[in-house]
């Protein structure tokens, strides 16, 4: 496919995503400002979806507030709760917001769908059942879980899609790819559970892969902060053409067939900190296999899946299949993060041989043609509604788009990172030929930049064989000789339930004072200055992401 030509570089925005703190536009609204819109649990789902419409059609000049009473909201539409082309200002937002923002005060029968929106907060609702009921070997019994595509769906959509961009052969980058972002998105105290296939026992043993927790296609600054997406059957959250966004204070628990999170097709400046991920796939830094149309970059160019994806401060909890994953990822960080497997950790094997367990995996990606099943329709404003144009742009994921493009990680730092395995799971084949990796690089030449980093895979020194090779660097504390020191954490004792989790897995992992963890990391621009709970950064900086 020929080099899409270069794009001109975007304008400066106007409130970047750049810190987990609440955003401007929700927090320098004067309180009597407002414009509130009042909707009762008796409204049922019906009553957001009248009330976000009210806010663009009568309010449009106003800053709005939609304050939901606590309560069961019925879905009483059949469908997710859809508004579109809600376009605000910095001065002008809608903000959803629960009047009891504790978890399951405020339940909504369905998922949020917004298309074609700006400068939206939904705070302190909960979308899923607290629990579901029992398992009768091919359903359950009432309350079932969810059935919606995603919790919170949020995307922009496509400009000149009706337009060919394939005329004569040569691809017009002026028509293909070029997509109207939804922007300045704010999700917080958002609790988001037990979405999944029917004819599944649980979120996390689906292999349906349908719903997500969270949703972001083409959305430029978002913030997703204090949030729980737990039980669902793909993605804890996804991304896809995200622009400047920041995803702290989450927990993100018991992911079935997706991942806890990716951001990939173009994402760029993505920052993971402070996040708990238990029992998920893996936590990915780009991400696999971009479908050719849904691709959004803001500098035009189609060879990374992200750019400048940063994770810090993370705990990720008895990943199933790697702890950190780099696919497609260039100029990306992992730093000061714990990689934990206790002691009631499994590794998945299937027919007798090890799939997963990897701590740290490395790899390539490439774009997707409608003939690898990626999709080729896409929706855009046709003056008084956004449509389906398939083919999109004429041409959608086929031939001349940019199809079978390979997406190449690239420069890739990981440093200050704890990788602790109780029970030495690394390098234990449990009788099979493949073994969990410390490092997987799975194809590719990506330039791997790895220093002080903690390795204590129990009683066992790590593998020699079988695995790629740890780049270590003079900072870092590894062994294949022997094991390492123990990190010396306070507990193994990790509370999975939603409301326990992140405080237990802060007390479990929290090191002591003698820890040999305590001050022996090194400096690294992309380290906050704060660890996970706020406490200031060392100097030098403790590895993983607590201090003591």
């Amino acid at each position: 496919a020929p080099a899409p030509a270069p794009a001109p570089a975007p304008a400066p925005p106007t409130n970047q995503a750049s810190t987990c703190t609440t955003p401007s536009f929700i927090s320098a609204v004067a309180e009597a400002a407002w414009t509130n819109i009042d909707v009762t649990p008796d409204q049922g789902t019906s009553g957001l979806r009248a009330a976000l419409n009210t806010a663009r059609d009568s309010y449009p000049n106003s800053p709005v507030r939609i304050r939901l009473a606590p309560g069961n909201y019925a879905d009483n539409l059949g469908s997710e709760i859809y508004a579109q082309r809600i376009l605000r200002t910095s001065s002008t937002p809608v903000y959803v917001v629960a009047t009891d923002r504790s978890p399951n005060s405020t339940n909504l029968g369905q998922g949020i769908n917004l298309l074609g929106v700006s400068y939206i907060g939904i705070d302190g609702v909960t979308i899923g059942p607290s629990v579901v009921g029992a398992w009768t070997g091919s359903g359950h019994n009432a309350p079932l879980p969810l059935q919606a595509a995603a919790g919170i769906h949020v995307a922009g959509a496509a400009i000149y899609a009706d337009q060919n961009a394939g005329a004569g052969g040569t691809l017009n980058y002026n028509i293909y790819g070029q997509y109207a972002a939804s922007h300045h998105i704010y999700v917080t105290n958002v609790t988001i559970q037990n979405l999944f296939e029917l004819d599944a026992q649980s979120g996390e043993t689906s292999q349906g892969q349908g719903m997500d927790g969270m949703k972001f296609n083409q959305v430029e600054d978002l913030w997703v902060v204090n949030s729980t997406v737990t039980q669902t059957s793909r993605h804890g959250i996804d991304n896809v053409g995200v622009h400047r966004a920041m995803f702290c204070n989450n927990v993100i628990s018991q992911i079935g067939g997706g991942l806890g999170i990716e951001a990939k097709g173009g994402s760029v400046d993505v920052i993971y900190d402070s996040n708990t991920f238990n029992r998920v796939r893996r936590v990915e830094l780009g991400g696999e296999d971009t479908d050719a149309t849904y691709y959004f970059s803001v500098d035009g160019l189609l060879d990374y899946e992200a750019l400048r994806t940063i994770a810090r401060n993370n705990l990720i909890i008895n990943p199933r299949e790697a702890g950190l994953e780099f696919s497609g990822c260039v100029d990306c960080s992992a730093v000061g993060n714990t990689i934990f497997y206790s002691a009631s950790y499994q590794v998945p094997i299937d027919d007798g041989t090890v799939y997963g367990g990897d701590a740290i995996r490395v790899h390539d990606s490439q774009l997707l043609g409608a003939s690898d099943g990626a999709g080729s329709d896409c929706q855009y404003w046709n003056g008084s509604d956004y449509v389906t144009a398939d083919r999109c742009w004429g041409v959608g994921s086929n031939s001349p788009a940019p199809i079978g493009r390979v997406l190449r990680s690239r420069n890739v730092t990981v440093v200050d990172n704890v990788i602790a395995s109780v029970n030495g799971t690394l390098g234990n084949s449990f009788g099979g030929s493949v073994k969990p990796c410390p490092l997987n690089v799975v194809n590719g030449t990506a330039d791997l930049h790895f220093d002080a980093n903690y390795w204590w895979n129990g009683a066992n020194p790590l593998p020699t064989s079988g695995c790629s090779a740890l780049p270590e660097g003079t900072h870092s504390v590894f062994s294949t000789t022997g094991a390492t020191v123990t990190p010396g954490f306070g507990s193994t004792i990790i509370d999975s339930s939603a409301s326990s989790l992140r405080a237990s897995a802060n007390q479990a992992l929290k090191p002591p004072q003698g820890s040999p963890v305590v001050g022996a990391g090194i400096a690294n621009a992309s380290l906050s200055g704060f660890d996970r709970v706020g406490v200031p950064r060392r100097n030098p900086p403790s590895m993983g992401a607590l201090e003591p």
